[in-house]
């Protein structure tokens, strides 16, 4: 055995077992474990890049062996959620893609093997999988109910914190495909993050781009339109489409509304405190975050950045 191969063994058993760590803890532990589970592809992301596909694939494959033999469950959570993110953003970065387009091409790609897994599942099982989902949004919501009911909540109090948790169900039973997609994009950034970190131990490193660089083709705005109009048909075929596509394409707008937020934070040299406070208000108040959605709209029209920025890089 080479150097070289000795090398790439120690690669893949490290990232196997971090792989099997991070991915364990999220599952075993599903609250307090969800930050490991988010960067739970970077192992087989990283090694992928740093030693080959070969590598990648392999630490995916022992990892996904191991799940399966815990659980085919997680195992089939891991392939959806980390290892198919992990080879795909890989391959988009060898291929000299920028971040955004590696995000989008590897979102695009888990989206479609999570739809064709999905309906293969429910034509072999006779199963209506949006209803085994939707009944285990109803069982959540139920669960939360009860735990507020424990809490000592009562009478009118516990009927207006039901009806609502009845509503938050109904809302998250009809926009989970679009919450999906966006979870997958949060992760997928959050992954680059760290391989933007880590870059210097790779000897071709990825060319990642700038996020407050990010700008979303002109054409999208057309989506937000059309998804919006379809909207006011109120029609049972139309509606669930056009407001899940419409949630994603908002979001993208978020996200090119908060590269800019950043941009001017690096201009003025604000302080990581006061960053760290807007992060905190971003997070608990939904205004600030419709905000900075108009922000990455209105950049359209007023181009806050100058000069123009291309788009993705």
């Amino acid at each position: 055995m080479t150097p070289g191969d000795r090398e790439s063994l120690r690669d893949v058993i490290k990232g196997s077992a971090a792989t099997l760590l991070l991915f364990l803890t999220y599952a075993v532990f599903p609250l307090i474990g969800t930050p490991a589970g988010m960067i739970a592809p970077f192992p087989a992301l990283f090694y992928s890049l740093k030693q080959g596909r070969a590598v990648g694939l392999a630490i995916v494959l022992i990892t996904l062996a191991v799940l399966g033999f815990t659980e085919p469950t997680i195992a089939l959570l891991y392939l959806l959620q980390g290892g198919g993110l992990s080879l795909l953003l890989a391959e988009f970065l060898r291929r000299g893609e920028g971040g955004a387009r590696s995000i989008a091409g590897a979102v695009a790609g888990v989206a479609i093997l999570t739809v064709v897994s999905g309906t293969l599942y429910a034509v072999v099982s006779g199963v209506n999988l949006n209803g085994v989902i939707s009944a285990g949004i109803a069982s959540s919501i139920a669960q939360t109910g009860a735990l507020y009911q424990k809490g000592g909540f009562s009478g009118e109090e516990l009927a207006a914190i039901q009806e609502a948790l009845k509503q938050s169900g109904l809302l998250i039973g009809t926009i989970y495909p679009a919450v999906l997609i966006l979870l997958m994009v949060a992760f997928a950034g959050l992954n680059l993050s760290l391989l933007r970190r880590s870059s210097g131990k790779l000897l071709q490193p990825p060319q990642l781009g700038s996020f407050t660089a990010y700008r979303n083709p002109d054409q999208l705005i057309w989506l937000v339109i059309a998804s919006g109009f379809c909207l006011l048909f109120d029609h049972p075929v139309l509606f669930q489409p056009a407001l899940n596509l419409l949630i994603v394409t908002l979001g993208l707008y978020f996200i090119q509304g908060l590269a800019i937020i950043i941009m001017f934070f690096n201009r003025f040299t604000v302080s990581p405190f006061m960053r760290g406070f807007f992060y905190v208000l971003l997070a608990i108040q939904p205004y600030l975050a419709i905000g900075v959605t108009l922000f990455g709209l209105f950049d359209l029209w007023l181009n806050f950045r100058t000069p123009k920025t291309g788009e993705n890089l």
